[in-house]
């Protein structure tokens, strides 16, 4: 089995009022319209949302959809898992915010894991790539681009 994985946490503090902060964060066209690489999140039957992701990578560009759905009940967690079923491309995508003092903290988390038999069924160049390359490549292009959606938003929800 060929694994590539990437992980991202960070914690994050937005003078703006929770709801305000939620309310932005929930609404998945900001993640296509601020967060380079993702092309597209379309809603599907049964709760389903499919994010279409972009990344440059050593052997030229790797696409991936990644169907997720939410698993949060609680009113401050935005959290998206895989599907059911889903063996190949895997994505958990937690936000957890807290409230104090007209300061909203948020706590990020983002777990990236593509699954294949051999890496060629990935893309083909990736067969003359070890995975930790691979990944490699793939954590600092996700972390490039996570911390510049949230500059982008912290920036966005503060001037507001």
């Amino acid at each position: 089995m060929f694994r590539v994985k990437s992980s991202f946490k960070t914690k994050l503090e937005i003078k703006a009022p929770l709801n305000q902060v939620r309310e932005f964060f929930a609404d998945l066209r900001h993640f296509t319209d601020f967060l380079g690489g993702v092309e597209s999140i379309r809603r599907e039957p049964g709760g389903v949302a499919r994010w279409t992701i972009a990344t440059d990578t050593p052997v030229g560009l790797v696409r991936m959809s990644l169907p997720v759905r939410q698993t949060s009940p609680h009113a401050n967690v935005i959290e998206w898992s895989p599907v059911m079923h889903e063996t190949q491309n895997l994505m958990r995508y937690s936000l957890k915010f807290e409230e104090r003092k007209g300061v909203t903290l948020i706590n990020v988390s983002q777990q990236v894991e593509l699954r294949r038999k051999r890496a060629w069924d990935l893309h083909p160049g990736v067969g003359l790539m070890s995975e930790a390359r691979l990944s490699s490549a793939l954590q600092r292009r996700i972390n490039e681009a996570i911390e510049g959606f949230l500059l982008q938003v912290k920036e966005k929800l503060e001037a507001a």
